[in-house]
């Protein structure tokens, strides 16, 4: 990508410097270089160009576009005599009319407040180029009695939309005010009460209905906003301790084996996996990593619930998880071997005619050999998911996992080694068949330096139990268990 500066030379505004950079890219052509730079250069226009704009829109008496113009211009040259009286003559039109346009909405003191900070902000634009002293301070006892009444009627619209709970428009209403005056009467307060309480009022019908999951989310983002609102933390903590679901993570006594060693593991992975989803409302009981009663297990493996197979800790689950391999095929592969015919570029070292030296490309007939070997595993989970107090299933999902890994290679020490057939080593046959081409000695270069070992079933049967277990958790965690 190709940078180009264009500077405008006759725009120097107070204190800044004024480059543009245009990037054009070369693969576009010339065609939307120079079209792009004429888009920029439009921009850059100089002081001429603005003053002439400022008085075409004098002619039309459009007086805020024409002093906009004139001010560009009086960027460009401060201190040019027909610049300077353009605006002063333009800019005191322009005030004269705002200003009696204020005047004349007197007896409506909303038309008069927005009249009078139309014209103020005219008039702070315009101070830096014209004498405004007259204009400053001349309404303001006139304006502070109109914007008060006004302000104290939008106040008690305000109050009387809150206690008729239309909180949407009384929080309209209540950011004027605050726009207004920042400071005026308890504005503040009131605004914030009427964002919060309809959220409040929705979260409490939610909680209500025993919705806590959809309570806790609807009052999150007001108490991030508001964490001074008590109430709003009060109802969130309590529709979180009410939805809380608890899950014990348990095992299965009866698998044994490589799916007994690879179930541990992958419920490991599980409670980890859960955790990482940050869910406020499931807590989970972890019982792998503990000698379970044997009563328990059978119990928990047979779907049985009594108080009396059950320990403490599992009793107060709301449900258990359990996770488990069913299946591991692993195949570690031979390695396959098949020795092959090619030929060997090597070169010969001469004198020409004239006497210089010379190399000439020979080709031996030789043997290589080519080798593969693949890796592969089969795995097998199911995912069971029981309610604790009824025996219910409430989950069953089955996963599998499958790949294969394969290397090829040829044991070679030299990079130019070609492809072909020759039936005798030592002598030349009409059936010698080398094939030369670049292209095909790279491919064999490339054999050359491919991987001799493919990737472990031990690496395998890792990427198998981080896949089963985000899967599981995904599917635990899309159930937005609640009690």
């Amino acid at each position: 990508m190709a940078s180009k500066i264009i500077e405008c030379p006759n725009f120097k505004p107070k204190g800044t410097a004024f480059v543009l950079t245009l990037q054009t890219s070369a693969m576009k052509g010339k065609l939307l270089s120079i079209l792009a730079l004429l888009l920029l250069l439009s921009g850059c226009q100089g002081a001429k160009y603005h003053y002439k704009q400022g008085n075409k829109y004098a002619e039309a008496h459009s007086l805020k576009n024409a002093v906009t113009e004139y001010k560009q211009a009086l960027d460009r040259k401060p201190g040019k005599v027909k610049y300077v009286l353009a605006m002063e003559n333009y800019g005191n039109a322009l005030l004269e009319e705002l200003y009696t346009n204020y005047r004349f909405a007197d007896g409506n003191d909303s038309l008069s407040v927005y009249r009078f900070l139309e014209a103020e902000k005219w008039t702070n634009y315009l101070s830096r180029y014209i004498s405004v002293d007259r204009y400053k301070g001349f309404y303001d006892q006139d304006f502070g009695a109109q914007k008060g009444r006004y302000m104290a009627s939008v106040y008690d619209r305000s109050k009387a939309l809150i206690r008729a709970k239309n909180y949407p428009q009384a929080k309209v209403r209540l950011e004027e005010l605050s726009k207004l005056d920042g400071g005026y009467k308890d504005v503040q307060a009131l605004l914030q009460f009427s964002e919060v309480e309809p959220i409040y009022t929705a979260a409490l019908a939610l909680f209500e209905q025993g919705k806590y999951r959809e309570t806790y989310a609807a009052l999150a983002g007001m108490i991030s906003k508001y964490p001074e609102q008590k109430e709003l933390a009060k109802l969130q903590e309590e529709a979180l301790e009410r939805g809380k679901y608890y899950l014990g993570i348990v095992a299965d006594g009866r698998i044994t084996g490589s799916e007994a060693s690879m179930s541990a593991a992958v419920q490991s992975r599980l409670i980890r996996e859960l955790y990482a989803k940050k869910d406020p409302f499931l807590e989970l009981l972890d019982r792998t990593n503990f000698d379970l009663l044997q009563t328990e297990q059978e119990a928990i493996i047979e779907g049985k619930t009594t108080d009396e197979a059950l320990t403490q800790e599992l009793l107060v689950a709301n449900a258990y998880a359990k996770l488990v391999i069913t299946l591991v095929d692993e195949q570690n592969g031979d390695v396959r071997r098949e020795r092959k015919k090619g030929f060997e570029r090597y070169y010969v070292t001469s004198k020409n005619a004239e006497g210089k030296t010379v190399k000439t490309a020979k080709y031996r007939k030789v043997y290589y050999t080519e080798y593969w070997k693949e890796n592969s595993a089969h795995y097998t989970a199911e995912l069971t998911l029981t309610d604790r107090a009824t025996s219910k299933i409430l989950e069953v999902k089955s996963f599998e996992f499958s790949k294969k890994s394969t290397v090829n290679y040829i044991d070679y020490s030299n990079d130019q080694l070609f492809p072909g057939y020759w039936k005798y080593q030592n002598r030349t046959h009409s059936s010698d068949r080398p094939q030369l081409s670049e292209s095909k000695r790279r491919s064999l270069a490339q054999l050359r330096k491919a991987s001799h070992s493919p990737k472990s079933t031990a690496a395998m049967r890792k990427d198998a139990v981080a896949e089963f277990a985000q899967d599981a958790a995904h599917s635990i965690h899309a159930l937005e268990l609640t009690p």
